[in-house]
């Protein structure tokens, strides 16, 4: 068979390209996942960094407007009158001025739950219910600590309804109601902050199980929700790492905030930050399996489209060879299918003629069939032929012998309608079917003189075509004994005949009779669809020329049929070729 060629085939190369691609997508994969971690960790150290820095100058803000507050409460002149008088009148004559722009501060700004003021040279001031025993051993702590205290300061003190300690604002308040006023004269004020509506991040968090929280020195002040003591106490350590709680591991991150001894601290547990590495990592698993997919379905695609429809030639050509296919299947790819249509394009050229000819043997036999069945049927009238045409032409004699010419033209056209019957041949000139149709309006016309009219518009074209015959004649009767039975006159039927710029012949035949409802109509088009059917709804005329014309033309003949009730019917054939020659043959018959 010749040499074996060497080298790597199609397939082969493919399914190298396959791999590498496999490998590539997988490495990728995984140095993505490798540094998704790391980044994400990142991307929360620096969010929460910016995160702090907003707390930062929210809180400075905040704090401004709470200096801002005290000091108009403080030295509001009956709050000095308050603090620095010892006469019990005065405190009474201005408690009530000092509640009412303590609510107003409040009001406008609600960080303030609760203040207390204490001055040992004159009355303290109190604004709570609750705790002032508390808040008054911290000023003295205050004054014990530092003689010439300035302020102000932040301190912590215990909250029994919370697990959190509550963050105390200190400030000095100074006497501005006499002049030159002594340095010691002073009272120490404190201020209940409520963290939360300082910061206003409750509940806040990005990650699953996040709590974010505020330290002042080494006490949380506040948290973003309910901490367990497991967890206040991760919040409370120092530096910035990873913890863990059980089988729990947390990353904690702390910032600190510039001149006010206060922390932020964001603790995250690591499987909650992963969420979204795992989350990337999922995504990147699916796209490499999808890749991967695409890849082998790729690659057996283009085996399929080329190396089977290859495979599939060859053997098409051998059974070909061997006789046991006709025809090769298209293949895929394109030049693949043009030689498979080339080569079937041959064998049907081939075998076009052989087949146009058994065709037109198998028409040309059952038109002959039917053709002979309407002669049987004639004979089946017993009657003679020879006897009848001598009979008829003997009575043509009488009758111009008698001077008769009316019944002589009658027995004339009568003679020629079934001389035409006997012994016309499957096809003929259209001109000769015209004129023997012409012949039966003769004899219908003596029949009914001056009823019926007969008008042929037919081209010298369309005369000349051959046609089956015995066509016309049925369509005539059709319209005499169907259309104007009822009809008092005049009764026209028109021929019209053309022929078709593509060779076609087109033949119309219409009365201008009691035509048909709808579904008569519809009823006669389904019988005509079926071979005989249309005989037994008193049509046998018209089920025969159709009949016989679909078995000599097959699919080169069609018809239509319109029809409206008392105005008119017509009948139209379309030929879309002429029947062969060896068919103007009669008697020609397959063997």
């Amino acid at each position: 068979m010749g040499k074996k060629l060497r080298g790597l085939s199609t397939t082969q190369m493919l399914r190298i390209f396959l791999a590498m691609m496999l490998i590539f997508v997988t490495a990728l994969s995984s140095v993505t996942f490798l540094f998704a971690y790391r980044f994400s960790e990142v991307q929360f150290a620096k969010s929460f960094q910016a995160f702090s820095q907003n707390i930062e100058t929210q809180l400075d803000a905040q704090f401004e407007g709470i200096e801002k507050s005290i000091l108009q409460f403080t030295y509001f002149s009956n709050t000095q009158e308050i603090l620095f008088s010892k006469d019990p009148i005065v405190y009474l004559q201005n408690i009530s001025g000092c509640n009412q722009l303590l609510y107003y501060l409040q009001q406008s700004s609600p960080l303030i739950t609760e203040i207390m003021i204490d001055s040992p040279s004159g009355h303290s001031f109190f604004s709570g219910s609750t705790g002032k025993c508390q808040y008054k051993q911290l000023t003295e702590t205050i004054r014990e600590e530092s003689p010439s205290f300035s302020g102000p300061l932040f301190r912590t003190l215990p909250d029994d309804s919370s697990p959190l300690p509550r963050l105390i604002y200190c400030f000095r308040v100074n006497s501005i109601q006499r002049r030159g006023f002594l340095p010691e004269e002073y009272a120490i004020g404190v201020a209940r902050i409520d963290v939360n509506q300082l910061i206003n991040l409750k509940g806040a968090g990005d990650y699953e199980n996040e709590i974010k929280a505020l330290l002042y020195q080494d006490d949380v002040v506040y948290t973003s929700r309910d901490a367990s003591p497991e967890e206040l106490a991760m919040l409370q350590e120092h530096g910035r790492g990873k913890l863990f709680s059980g089988n729990v591991e947390y990353i904690r991150h702390a910032v600190p905030l510039k001149d006010m001894k206060l922390t932020m601290i964001d603790l995250v547990p690591k499987n909650s930050l992963l969420r979204d590495i795992h989350a990337t990592r999922n995504i990147l698993l699916s796209a490499m399996l999808a890749v991967c997919l695409l890849l082998a379905v790729f690659t057996e695609l283009i085996v399929h489209e080329i190396s089977n429809p290859i495979k599939q030639l060859v053997t098409d050509m051998q059974k070909i060879q061997q006789g046991q296919k006709r025809r090769m299947a298209l293949p895929g790819p394109k030049d693949l299918r043009y030689v498979a249509f080339t080569v079937n394009e041959t064998l049907e050229v081939l075998e076009a003629a052989s087949r146009r000819q058994q065709e037109m043997f198998l028409r040309l036999y059952q038109t002959t069939l039917a053709q002979k069945q309407a002669q049987l049927n004639a004979y089946r009238n017993q009657i003679n032929p020879h006897f009848l045409f001598n009979t008829l032409e003997s009575m043509r004699s009488m009758a111009r012998h008698y001077k008769a010419p009316m019944l002589e033209g009658m027995l004339t056209s009568l003679a020629a309608l079934f001389r035409y019957s006997l012994h016309s041949e499957i096809i003929v000139p259209l001109e000769k079917e015209l004129a023997h149709t012409r012949h039966y309006f003769t004899v219908m016309d003596m029949r009914a003189p001056q009823r019926y009219e007969l008008r042929v518009h037919v081209s010298d074209e369309a005369r000349a075509q051959t046609i089956l015959s015995m066509i016309l004649q049925p369509l005539i009767e059709n319209s005499i004994h169907h259309g104007f039975i009822r009809k008092k006159g005049p009764c026209i039927i028109l021929i019209q005949g053309r022929k078709n710029p593509d060779g076609s012949l087109r033949l119309s035949v219409t009365d201008n009779g009691m035509g048909m409802s709808e579904e008569d109509l519809l009823q006669l088009r389904r019988a005509l669809a079926e071979k005989g059917n249309a005989a037994q709804n008193e049509h046998i005329g018209l089920d025969n020329v159709v009949q016989r014309m679909r078995l000599f033309y097959g699919e080169g003949f069609s018809f239509s049929i319109r029809s409206m009730q008392g105005h008119f019917m017509t009948v139209q054939f379309q030929i879309r070729h002429r029947p062969s020659d060896p068919l103007s043959t009669p008697g020609s018959f397959p063997e």
